[in-house]
């Protein structure tokens, strides 16, 4: 029997709302589809069924790496398509997903991934080759990247980006019960390893959106000064960096000092540059603020780093709308006006911005006669 070219391996747990489009996305695509179920009680495992996915049961064990790796050691491709059941895969040609996997060269791929429906995507290790010697590791936040470049420099095989997306609606709605899910398995993962910046940072998003601000403070700086002990500053600095600015500017503190640390360390992260201009707007400096601003209203979303994902409003209409309360201030009211027309045709039902505009048109048309 031949070995099928390409698994894909996913984990479910009441998945029903999302499994049947993700499933779908995958057929035609893929050789196998390999599901591992960890307890179920809604339709899932009668859907993947339908769709022709081999199924097998995972007693959940509170380790999403240990549920995953059941599902990488049952896949029989020659290549893995790691993908989460509220994900779905763009189209793609299968003859172009067969070139792409006959490079004899690659041990993995980067794809894209848009984590949110409003953001922009972002690269990640998704596409790999089944090797036993790449597994997940982590109970959760569960990671394979350590796997893959240890891999990839034994056999001498390089790790390549390409053009499959994958779109991901989890993140969509109400996360309460995902919050009290993870925040238990996050803090057990804490204690086996206290330097995880990622790890704390979530546990910083998790007690604050429970209302426990403090002690998401405490998570965010904890972060914060472990990315920023090492040389150079850790990546996973600059998402704790956004939260904390987030939450002191809710608090109603002038966050112009913690913005400008924030950018002086990760320059090219945008959503930094957006809380600073955010700051210096609060503070009532337009002309510091629209710097920033004009910057972010120049850029391609679609075409920036692609080691973040971004919010696209804070490039659209969030950036054009206050951009145009500084020109509005700076007295500068036909560039007012534009700015706020721009942002009215990315919220077209907005009242607010219509009234806005309309009143940067007025004093415009008054300035001039």
């Amino acid at each position: 029997m031949t070995q099928p070219l390409l698994s894909a391996a996913l984990i479910v747990r009441d998945e029903e709302q999302h499994l049947p489009a993700c499933l779908e996305s995958l057929v035609g695509v893929v050789d196998e589809i390999v599901v591992v179920d960890t307890g179920s009680r809604d339709r899932s495992v009668e859907i993947a069924n339908d769709f022709g996915a081999r199924v097998f049961e995972f007693l959940w064990c509170d380790d999403f790496s240990a549920a995953r790796n059941h599902g990488l050691d049952r896949a029989r491709g020659r290549w893995i398509l790691y993908i989460d059941a509220d994900e779905r895969l763009a189209p793609v040609e299968r003859a172009v997903l067969e070139q792409l996997l006959d490079d004899d060269g690659v041990v993995a791929y980067r794809l894209w991934l848009r984590p949110r429906t409003l953001s922009t995507a972002y690269r990640e290790y998704r596409l790999w080759r089944s090797d036993p010697r790449i597994r997940f590791a982590g109970v959760i936040h569960e990671k394979v990247h350590g796997a893959l470049m240890r891999v990839a420099a034994e056999d001498r095989r390089r790790i390549a980006d390409c053009e499959l997306r994958l779109a991901h609606v989890g993140y969509d709605g109400d996360q309460g019960a995902k919050h009290l899910r993870n925040l238990p398995l996050l803090e057990a993962q804490l204690e086996r390893d206290p330097n995880d910046i990622y790890n704390w940072h979530h546990i910083g998003l998790i007690t604050v959106a429970l209302g426990d601000y403090a002690r998401g403070e405490s998570a965010y700086r904890r972060a914060l000064d472990l990315a920023l002990a090492r040389d150079p500053p850790d990546m996973r600095g600059r998402l704790a960096y956004s939260s904390l600015l987030v939450l002191l500017m809710a608090r109603g503190e002038d966050t112009r000092p913690l913005a400008e640390q924030a950018v002086h360390h990760y320059p090219q992260d945008w959503a930094l540059v957006w809380h600073r201009a955010q700051a210096y707007s609060c503070a009532g400096d337009w002309e510091t603020a629209l710097a920033d601003l004009d910057r972010l209203v120049a850029l391609d979303p679609e075409r920036i780093a692609d080691h973040a994902a971004y919010e696209r409003s804070i490039f659209a209409e969030q950036a054009q709308a206050t951009r145009g309360l500084c020109l509005f201030k700076l007295e500068r009211y036909d560039e007012a006006a534009a700015a706020y027309a721009a942002a009215e045709r990315e919220q077209p039902d907005s009242e607010e911005l219509r009234v806005k505009r309309q009143l940067a048109a007025a004093r415009a048309h008054a300035a001039h006669r």
